[in-house]
């Protein structure tokens, strides 16, 4: 006989994650939803996270790569190996709150959204919360709010699977800082998302995490999902005229992010100064980039 498909996929992408992995593994196996499949994708790991996964039973379906690929390519072959009609998606250093999928599965089978998100607390890595971060908007065609303000996490996440075969959508294997971000604001250009202002996740914010690493990318990769998305629907500039000249403006902004990282505050201070008339955010960071204060504080006030 041949199994049923499991209603979800969670796509787990690991590259030595062996730190907090089993927490991340058993706050799967603690939801009160369990029609589940782990597509767990080690990325040629040399520490102990396939020991930790290989403990876990038929649920938790073990591949390994030979070599280790960018993430988008390893996120793309992970999905591949993905049979669930919903996919999530779980980081090796994250947790899922035990009733994480049972809630957007409810929200995804009453409506037709492509996609859902929720709300996250951030924690560090002693487990303690650092802050709440809530999904605001109201369900729908949301396009124009992401435009102005960007607020899903990627953790938080379900997918409809028909919707990537479909449009033949995935992750770009070329963006390395953002390619949720450009897969998850094609989707938002097409088709109605939903939005639980429940918390359902924990997003862990490390001091070498990859975000950190490739702040240098932030603007270059979003204004690449910007401009295709504009060329791809033209119609899109004309409905949010202002909504499309604030994310661009906020471009700027992530510039000047990169530049305080460099300890380049005078190039900050010109970057920011630019889209100043913007959003108040940017009047305050400019305030406080003439205060020198020690690019630590800057970054952690930003929330970097």
């Amino acid at each position: 006989m041949i199994a049923e498909a499991p209603m979800i996929s969670i796509i787990m992408n690991c590259y030595n994650c062996d730190r907090f992995l089993e927490d991340a593994i058993d706050s799967v196996y603690a939801q009160t939803f369990t029609d589940w499949e782990i597509i767990f994708w080690d990325n040629a790991s040399l520490d102990k996270s396939s020991q930790i996964a290989k403990k876990y039973d038929s649920k938790l379906k073990y591949f390994c790569a030979k070599k280790t690929t960018p993430l988008g390519e390893a996120r793309n072959i992970a999905l591949q190996k993905a049979n669930g009609k919903y996919i999530c998606f779980l980081d090796c250093d994250d947790l899922y709150l035990k009733n994480k999928l049972e809630k957007q599965f409810s929200l995804m089978e009453k409506s037709q959204y492509a996609m859902s998100y929720g709300s996250t607390i951030v924690i560090d890595e002693y487990d303690d919360k650092i802050r709440n971060e809530r999904a605001k908007y109201n369900s729908g065609y949301i396009l124009e709010k992401l435009l102005y303000r960007y607020d899903v996490n990627m953790l938080s996440v379900m997918i409809r699977r028909s919707i990537l075969i479909d449009n033949d959508l995935s992750f770009l294997p070329h963006l390395q800082y953002c390619p949720d971000y450009n897969l998850f604001m094609e989707i938002a250009s097409r088709y109605p998302i939903g939005v639980l202002p429940d918390y359902i996740v924990k997003y862990r914010v490390l001091s070498n995490s990859l975000s950190r690493k490739t702040l240098h990318l932030v603007s270059t990769e979003n204004k690449y999902t910007l401009d295709h998305i504009l060329e791809r629907d033209k119609k899109i500039s004309i409905q949010y005229p202002e909504a499309v000249k604030a994310a661009y403006s906020k471009l700027h902004y992530y510039n000047a992010i990169n530049f305080i990282s460099k300890d380049m505050l005078n190039e900050a201070k010109n970057e920011i100064k630019t889209v100043l008339t913007q959003r108040w955010e940017y009047i305050i960071l400019y305030i406080l980039l003439h205060l020198h204060l020690p690019k630590k504080y800057l970054l952690r006030l930003l929330k970097r």
